[in-house]
């Protein structure tokens, strides 16, 4: 990351946290909009987001972490789960080894979902980093990173580590 501004702006700083809320909303806006479309409530994109994330990483994502991610209890994560069984995004498969186990996993109807209501977001996102340099890319990416362990920092740190687990 580059060199700190010995004098940071406030109003600049304030102009970025203000964009950041700004792109917040649109973006919540936008995964109620294009995800209702498609028949998927904001709570089931998040979920199948840390659903695909994990397989990316390829780990097994239990039916407890998903409900610690997502901040929910865990009759609303037995709900959650049932709708998106039941559209065809997700199963529940058991590990080989112990039965007791259980992994969500991804379809591919889940992924030709997520490709209809965040491709056209990701593709305007590429757009827009497509007309800057290289150098205020990585500036962009080194912030963004710097911004998400800066909320989970405060989060963690509002409520003791834990977050209070809702029930819907």
């Amino acid at each position: 990351m580059p060199d700190r501004d010995p004098e940071p702006d406030p109003a600049r700083s304030g102009a970025i946290v203000a964009a950041l809320q700004a792109l917040t909303v649109a973006v919540d806006r936008y995964a109620d909009v294009r995800g209702g479309a498609h028949g998927l409530h904001r709570t089931d994109l998040y979920a199948l987001a840390h659903v695909m994330q994990a397989g990316r990483r390829g780990e097994d994502l239990t039916p407890g972490a998903l409900s610690a991610s997502l901040n929910l209890s865990s009759p609303a994560t037995s709900a959650l789960l049932g709708r998106l069984e039941r559209a065809g995004h997700v199963r529940r498969e058991h590990d080989t080894a112990d039965r007791r186990r259980v992994a969500v996993v991804m379809t591919d109807s889940a992924m030709d979902a997520g490709r209809a209501v965040f491709g056209p977001l990701g593709d305007a996102m590429r757009g827009v980093l497509a007309t800057m340099p290289a150098a205020d890319q990585q500036v962009v990416l080194d912030f963004l990173e710097a911004a998400v362990a800066a909320t989970s920092e405060a989060t963690e740190g509002t409520t003791g580590g834990r977050p209070p687990v809702a029930s819907t």
